[in-house]
């Protein structure tokens, strides 16, 4: 039985590559994951790359074109359901917010920049979706600038790495300026292979029963050895070898011939080989399936599936806290009076359930930077929340996160949201007034309990109805509600305690 198409139950993801930008729709049931739409654009972000990483302005209104257009066919899909991440240019590029928030304009959503690891594990997601063997897995994906490598059982993930070297930044690297480009293959092999050094003892000793594929460069590369005749199914690490024998001996025309690639695929398919056979000689891959699942699906996946996206989350804020030796009771205590405070204010400050989830994050991690040092704590843990690798999570919500905890005590500072949007402001600076009341109510530190209260907000105001008694017998807490009252004006919030 077909199930029927509609908006509950559809889900689109794009992915903001550095060679395409990729949009797929699907529809989902609880077992069954349907590609109704798939739209692929050659934007080759990677190249629009300045001396200083910047987005040049062709590349970026190239890039803006192509969402106009993923626009138009997302009508009708509801925001909650639509993610777009960036991957490794836009983690590189310093002017990402300018395209970020054009984006946002566009889309009405906000482009999430996710970590190389992050990336890796929705491209796991995505390839191993409805598959039920036991098989280990070694998963590869060769993207524009970076080179995912994922070894995991059935849907979990155990090894992830991130390796800055794609077919965008190899072609342009080691063949691109050659007149001969054939003659650099070894050289290009050799220098990836540095690059793999670091996981290559790791994943050997790891070990896996079979090899996957992802992404452009690897699909590419089995249609050049099945139109070549050099293959019939799959890519073998002979195949490889032999096909670039061919290409040092008749030279890159011989590219030309070829039916099976395209224009844009054939102008950074060297350095994509040579990402792909240096991988196959550093871990000693004789054979590769090709699969057509990679990360756009996984983001689906993901979407798709929010138990399993908030499992992901929780266990890495679990980590963060094991790691840090975070006070897990002191922690639980501030989210859970946070927490009542939030339901309060939720409906008319118009907050949602991320604001919610992000509120929580801040509160369960706010005293890690105490691992480091106790004076200035809230700033090592803006550090480490900014820096830090957490799956599940986007760049943009760390960035928020570490925003909170940075501005959790003592005097506020603004810098922390210069790149911030102006509704990331606001919800921002409420997120922030419900953090330090929180903490601050919990000073003693579970000595004693905090009061019961009543909050209400008009216009700008934040107006806390408090017992008195509770405020006599707490003069601490008291003196320090009332010093409140100037670092929230900061945020543009009147406090007003009664």
């Amino acid at each position: 039985m077909t199930t029927e198409i509609t908006a509950e139950n559809t889900y689109a993801a794009i992915d903001l590559g550095s060679n395409s930008f990729h949009m797929a729709v699907a529809n989902t049931t609880a077992s069954h994951l349907q590609m109704i739409d798939k739209v692929r654009q050659p934007v080759r972000l990677g190249s629009g790359l300045d001396k200083n990483n910047n987005i040049d302005k062709p590349t970026m209104d190239r890039a803006l074109e192509c969402l106009a257009i993923f626009q138009q066919r997302l009508r009708g899909v509801p925001r909650e359901q639509i993610r777009a991440v960036g991957t490794n240019t836009l983690r590189r590029a310093r002017n990402a917010e300018k395209l970020n928030n054009a984006a946002e304009e566009l889309l009405g959503i906000p482009i999430e920049i996710i970590s190389g690891r992050e990336e890796a594990r929705l491209i796991y997601a995505g390839v191993t979706y409805g598959i039920n063997d036991k098989n280990k897995r070694l998963v590869i994906d060769i993207g524009g600038g970076s080179t995912e490598f994922i070894i995991g059982t059935e849907t979990k993930p155990l090894l992830m790495e991130s390796i800055n070297m794609g077919c965008v930044s190899a072609t342009q690297r080691w063949f691109a300026a050659q007149s001969k480009p054939e003659k650099h293959f070894e050289r290009a092999i050799r220098r990836s292979r540095l690059e793999l050094q670091p996981l290559t003892k790791t994943y050997l000793k790891q070990g896996w029963d079979q090899c996957v594929g992802s992404s452009g460069t690897i699909k590419a590369a089995e249609r050049i050895l099945i139109e070549t005749g050099l293959t019939d199914r799959g890519i073998t690490r002979a195949a490889l070898e032999e096909f670039i024998a061919l290409l040092q001996k008749k030279g890159t025309s011989a590219l030309d011939s070829l039916k099976s690639i395209t224009d844009d695929r054939r102008a950074v398919i060297l350095g994509g080989i040579s990402v792909l056979l240096a991988a196959f000689r550093a871990l000693d891959i004789d054979r590769m399936l090709v699969s057509h699942r990679a990360l756009r699906e996984g983001v689906i996946v993901d979407l798709a599936g929010h138990s399993l996206h908030t499992h992901v989350r929780k266990n890495a804020i679990e980590e963060m806290q094991r790691r840090f030796q975070v006070d897990n009771d002191q922690a639980k205590r501030v989210y859970h009076t946070a927490a009542s405070l939030f339901e309060q204010v939720k409906k008319p400050w118009k907050m949602t359930r991320q604001h919610q989830t992000t509120l929580e994050s801040a509160c369960l991690l706010h005293e890690i930077g105490l691992s480091v040092s106790h004076v200035q704590y809230h700033k090592h843990g803006d550090y480490l929340l900014r820096h830090a690798d957490m799956l599940g999570f986007s760049r943009r919500e760390q960035r928020i996160i570490a925003a909170l905890v940075r501005n959790h005590r003592r005097k506020i500072s603004k810098d922390v949201m210069d790149q911030m949007s102006l509704s990331e402001r606001t919800s921002y600076q409420r997120m922030l007034a419900v953090l330090r009341l929180s903490i601050l109510f919990h000073r003693t530190r579970g000595m004693s309990d905090p009061p019961e209260m009543k909050v209400r907000t008009p216009e700008n105001q934040l107006c806390l109805g408090i017992s008195r008694q509770w405020l006599d017998d707490n003069p601490l807490t008291g003196a320090d509600l009332f010093d409140e009252i100037k670092h929230l004006s900061a945020l543009g919030l009147t406090l007003d305690i009664h």
